[in-house]
C-alpha cells in the first residue's frame, strides 16, 4: 500500500533513469486565501486525508533524497564511485497541473444516487457552497467522465512539457 522509498526497487533493478508520474497537486498560487480558522472537517474530509496518507507514496521525499545522493556522488572521484557500485540516477517527474480532488467534485453528480447518499452521510455536500470531501470522492470515483478528464489532463500536462520529455529521453538514448 505505501512504500517509504518507492523509487528504490527501480534503482535496485539497475535503472539509470526513472520517469515518475505523480498524482499530487500543490497549488500555492494564492496562499493568503487559505482560511485562518477553517471549519471542523467532515468524516469525508478525514477519510480522504487518511486515504491520501495510505495510498500516496512519499515520492517527493524519495526524489529529494536521490538528488542529494547524486550531488554527493558527483563529488567523488570515478575510481571511488566504481568501487562502491554506486551510480547517479536521473529522474523526470510530472504531476497534475490541476487538483484531482476538484476534478472529482465536478463529476460528483455522475455518481450513482445510492453512492451519493452514502457520501452525504459521510459529510460530502455540494448544496451550500463548494463541495467538500473531494479527496474521498477522487479515490472512489471511476465514472467515465472523470477518468476521461484525468487522461486528458495527463496528456495536456505532458504536451505542455514536451521539450523536457524529449530531452530526458534523448539523453537516455545517447
Amino acid at each position: 500500500m505505501r512504500q517509504l522509498a518507492p523509487i528504490s526497487p527501480a534503482i535496485h533493478l539497475g535503472a539509470e533513469k526513472i520517469v515518475i508520474i505523480g498524482t499530487g497537486y500543490n497549488d500555492e498560487t494564492y496562499p493568503d486565501d487559505h482560511e485562518v480558522d477553517p471549519p471542523y472537517p467532515s468524516l469525508a474530509q478525514m477519510g480522504g486525508h487518511a486515504l491520501s496518507n495510505i495510498f500516496l507514496d512519499s515520492v517527493s521525499m524519495d526524489i529529494e533524497r536521490m538528488e542529494r545522493i547524486n550531488c554527493l556522488l558527483a563529488q567523488l572521484p570515478p575510481s571511488v564511485l566504481k568501487s562502491q557500485s554506486l551510480r547517479p540516477v536521473s529522474t523526470f517527474s510530472i504531476t497534475p497541473s490541476q487538483s484531482l480532488d476538484a476534478i472529482a467534485v465536478k463529476h460528483y453528480h455522475s455518481i450513482p444516487k445510492a453512492a451519493r447518499t452514502l457520501f452525504r452521510v459521510l459529510g460530502v455536500s455540494s448544496k451550500s457552497g463548494p463541495t467538500t470531501g473531494g479527496a474521498l470522492i477522487s479515490y472512489l470515483l471511476f465514472e467515465s467522465g472523470f477518468t476521461q478528464e484525468l487522461i486528458e489532463l495527463g496528456r495536456t500536462d505532458t504536451m505542455n512539457r514536451l521539450e523536457e520529455v524529449k530531452a530526458f529521453f534523448k539523453e537516455t538514448s545517447q
